[in-house]
């Protein structure tokens, strides 16, 4: 009987850290942030919205990130190759939450009010809970999976998480601006943008630090 256990309990194992699932999970996820990354930039450009168009490209810096962890399941079959590959994903996220700080930033300097149609409000949104869902839905398939490059996946689908609540708030600002006279939500969105973006560079620093410490006990 508790024979069984341990083969049922290693089987389970094995198939939860079975690197062919992780790469067709993340495979999957990445082909469905393309696709609402381009959502998201066609509807930026439609609504002439510079702020749904970052977040577009962050959401395509984001699936760089992601390939590059990809690239470190499919072809680190070393310890050090997938160092690499988990640094290069946390350099990418680290250097694309800086640049959405900085564009937050200047929304303090420089309000830019986002005034959308509710109909374009509304598809923003929900191309932007769309992207919310995949990223959890990634977290909480991979939750019991801590292999190093999956931890990486993991941190940039909760940075992605982040940046969508920015848009989510933007969307959703923007129709009370339209009935509050007066009103300027560009403050708000500032703030809003700087402190997840902070929140996803601090993830990306995180990582870094992890693989530095991780490389410094492998060489001991």
């Amino acid at each position: 009987m508790k024979k069984m256990r341990e083969t049922e309990l290693l089987q389970k194992v094995k198939r939860i850290c079975n690197p062919r699932r992780s790469l067709q999970i993340t495979g999957a996820s990445c082909i469905g942030n393309i696709l609402v990354g381009a959502g998201k930039l066609i509807m930026g450009i439609l609504s002439f919205s510079v702020f749904t168009c970052v977040s577009a490209f962050y959401t395509f810096g984001m699936v760089l990130a992601k390939l590059f962890a990809l690239s470190g399941i499919s072809k680190g079959k070393s310890r050090e190759l997938q160092c690499r590959y988990y640094m290069l994903s946390g350099e990418v996220l680290i250097i694309a939450s800086a640049l959405y700080i900085a564009y937050s930033a200047r929304l303090f300097f420089y309000p830019e009010v986002s005034s959308y149609h509710p109909y374009v409000g509304i598809t923003i949104a929900a191309f932007t809970f769309t992207e919310l869902t995949l990223n959890i839905r990634g977290v909480i398939l991979e939750r019991h999976n801590h292999t190093l490059l999956i931890h990486a996946i993991k941190m940039i689908n909760l940075a992605s998480s982040l940046i969508c609540l920015v848009l989510t708030q933007t969307a959703l600002l923007s129709f009370t601006h339209e009935r509050e006279i007066g009103y300027d939500p560009s403050v708000s969105n500032g703030l809003m943008g700087v402190l997840m973006g902070s929140a996803a560079t601090l993830l990306g620093v995180i990582m870094v630090i992890r693989v530095n410490r991780i490389k410094k006990e492998c060489s001991k």
